[in-house]
């Protein structure tokens, strides 16, 4: 039993075969430190090659310390490689610094890449290095295999990363045009997770119902908890999360209701969360189901046209859909949509 192990890599992103390998030698030391190695230069430009948002190194940190949170014995740091030498002229330098973020003497490295094994004996004698699957014939993957291939290595991406990944469906549209159905029967046909609009229930549950007292601390909230609910969602996403409204919305209704938009909800608007917003025009009949008041149709169309500006006014514009029709071809178009954005085949 080693006193202090060692074991590192970019982990971008982290997959089931770092965690094994982090599990496995956990068991074989007192102490476990995991170290993210991370050149912010070469992150970004990895990321990029592969049509992905920059993965941080504070992300990367955040996903591997739930994994692990509940073990104490093994702890998460990060190595800062940016002024370093690229691989392989800064072993030194990189050796240097891998010691002072250690702190104390490393008993053994854990790696699992046999290039790895002769630099780091040369630079770490005192140090066994312990070599284990290098073949990885338990988990077949590499990070580089997922960042050009998200979806079809879904299985191998840790869960606590997945909703980085996941695909998310905004689905809007005014008052009684079936948002909240489709959202409902889409995330049910795709197995994964929804939503829901925070303010539709907000009057009920916190206003006795009267929609006439809203004040702008209520819309504040609204955007707030629906913020949350969204996060909630995402942690349990498979694949895609469909999102019934966003802070535009609520924003429209601080508009709606006070006569005034908000600032507070605009910082929670953001249209880079989303990958396409579904916008559901009102050619469907009204339904009236005691929460809606705008079912007069030369109303319908005036605050459409609202909207839909302020989504394309919050920089919604080339990723909003527009969806019409009856219910039947509206699911369809949808799915149509949704089978696209998973697949890469545009519709």
């Amino acid at each position: 039993m080693y006193n202090v192990g060692v074991y590192f890599g970019r982990f971008l992103p982290p997959h089931r075969g770092h965690l094994y390998q982090i599990i496995e030698a956990s068991t074989r030391c007192n102490k476990l430190i995991v170290v993210i190695s991370d050149n912010a230069d070469q992150t970004r430009e990895l990321c990029k090659l592969d049509g992905l948002p920059e993965i941080s190194y504070r992300l990367r940190k955040q996903w591997l310390s739930q994994q692990v949170q509940d073990m104490p014995h093994i702890q998460v740091r990060v190595l800062d490689e940016t002024d370093i030498p690229r691989y392989p002229e800064g072993w030194e330098k990189w050796s240097q610094r891998m010691r002072e973020v250690v702190g104390e003497p490393i008993d053994a490295f854990f790696v699992g890449d046999l290039e790895y094994s002769e630099t780091l004996s040369s630079f770490f004698p005192e140090s066994k290095i312990e070599l284990f699957d290098p073949k990885r014939t338990r988990y077949p993957i590499s990070a580089t295999d997922i960042r050009k291939s998200i979806l079809p290595n879904w299985h191998y991406i840790l869960g606590a990363a997945r909703p980085f990944f996941s695909k998310k469906v905004l689905i809007a549209g005014t008052e009684s045009c079936g948002k909240t159905t489709l959202t409902k029967c889409l995330a049910k046909l795709y197995n994964t997770s929804w939503s829901e609009e925070v303010g539709r229930y907000y009057a009920r549950d916190y206003l006795g119902n009267d929609e006439t007292i809203y004040t702008d601390e209520d819309f504040s909230r609204i955007a707030h908890l629906q913020f949350e609910q969204d996060y909630h969602a995402l942690r349990s996403a498979n694949k895609v999360c469909f999102f019934d409204t966003d802070a535009t919305y609520t924003d429209y209704f601080s508009e709606l209701y006070m006569g005034h938009r908000n600032e507070l909800v605009q910082k929670y608007i953001d249209s880079s969360r989303y990958d396409v917003l579904l916008y559901l025009w009102p050619d469907v009949e009204w339904v009236a189901d005691g929460q809606r008041l705008n079912g007069d149709q030369a109303r319908r169309k005036m605050l459409n046209e609202r909207l839909i500006q302020m989504y394309k006014d919050h920089g919604f514009g080339d990723k909003l859909i527009i969806i019409s029709g009856d219910y039947t071809q509206r699911l369809r178009k949808a799915i149509q949509i949704v089978d696209g954005l998973l697949t890469g085949i545009k519709p």
